[in-house]
């Protein structure tokens, strides 16, 4: 490195785990008033533009709407300080890495942002609420429904590996007889659907789910029925960057998990074509969805009429 290009200036270090950097709101406010990133591509600093003009309002509806607090496990946790760029803008050695990371970042943003804009028109005050994927326990009830945030049904990651301890094994035929027959079936249908053995899933887990009241894994693994009664699906880049989920991940999640009802929320525009290929298979797209976007109100009126007409 060129020494001479940061003699008089100020060094950051930003110390990462492997699930978020672990900085604080001191730091942020120092980032905000005194740093620059030369080093950013033209898409990079389009990107920047909508975090400015979409996330940072999805972070500041997040931080300001649980009353006791929020836990955010993961990446979006210190964006909750709005930091004026991203975190993963701050990876250094490549680019491909920091759209990466802000794919994922943004992503996680937005799903949290839609189920809490969700929960927040059902529920008066909103206590504490931990969003956690694989998580052993529900974000909320609404009504007669529980609100689960990437609601896990891989057997190894499930409840967070506590399939383990309830079979002794992730193996499902070894422990085949006590596990419930709904989800015997979504694993059997997952075989059909995907050509794979439950050992072999990946990734299967929907981001928003409401099903009926079931508040813990111990409540699912102990039901002998379970109904699934609403699946959203967000989605927050342009459609051609998710163009082959449609085919990939969405049509099996309608197939495999069966809900009465499933939706794809999308913070961009989505092709009329497309709308009308899901529709078809009673699927629903709901475009812009973000905050004071049109989708959003469209958003909560077809939850409300799914949950509760």
């Amino acid at each position: 490195m060129d020494e001479s290009k940061i003699v008089d200036k100020a060094v950051f270090e930003i110390i990462s785990s492997n699930s978020c950097p672990l900085i604080g709101p001191d730091v942020i406010g120092l980032i905000n008033e005194c740093l620059d990133l030369p080093h950013l591509t033209h898409l990079e600093r389009r990107f920047l533009e909508e975090w400015h003009g979409h996330y940072i309002p999805m972070l500041k509806f997040i931080k300001d709407t649980a009353v006791k607090g929020i836990r955010v496990s993961g990446m979006p946790e210190p964006h909750l300080h709005l930091p004026k760029y991203p975190l993963s803008f701050f990876i250094s050695y490549s680019s491909d890495a920091r759209l990466n990371s802000f794919e994922m970042l943004t992503r996680e943003i937005h799903e949290i942002w839609i189920a809490l804009r969700i929960l927040k028109e059902f529920v008066k005050e909103i206590d504490f609420v931990w969003f956690q994927q694989s998580s052993t326990t529900l974000v909320a009830e609404v009504g007669n429904h529980s609100l689960w945030y990437k609601f896990d049904i891989t057997p190894h990651t499930m409840c967070e590996g506590e399939l383990r301890y309830y079979c002794g094994s992730f193996d499902v035929e070894r422990c085949r007889e006590p596990l419930p027959q709904w989800l015997l079936q979504i694993w059997s249908r997952a075989q059909i659907v995907l050509g794979k053995s439950p050992r072999e899933l990946l990734g299967l887990r929907p981001d928003i789910v409401f099903t009926q009241t079931v508040r813990s894994c111990r409540d699912l693994f102990e039901s002998s029925t379970l109904t699934i009664k609403l699946i959203i699906k967000c989605k927050n880049f342009d459609y051609e960057y998710w163009t082959t989920d449609i085919e990939k991940q969405i049509i099996p999640y309608k197939r495999i998990l069966q809900p009465e009802h499933m939706v794809v929320a999308s913070l961009k525009p989505v092709l009329q074509d497309v709308k009308n290929k899901l529709k078809s298979l009673r699927m629903e797209v709901i475009d812009d969805v973000y905050s004071g976007g049109i989708g959003e109100k469209q958003l909560i009126d077809y939850v409300k009429q799914v949950l509760f007409s």
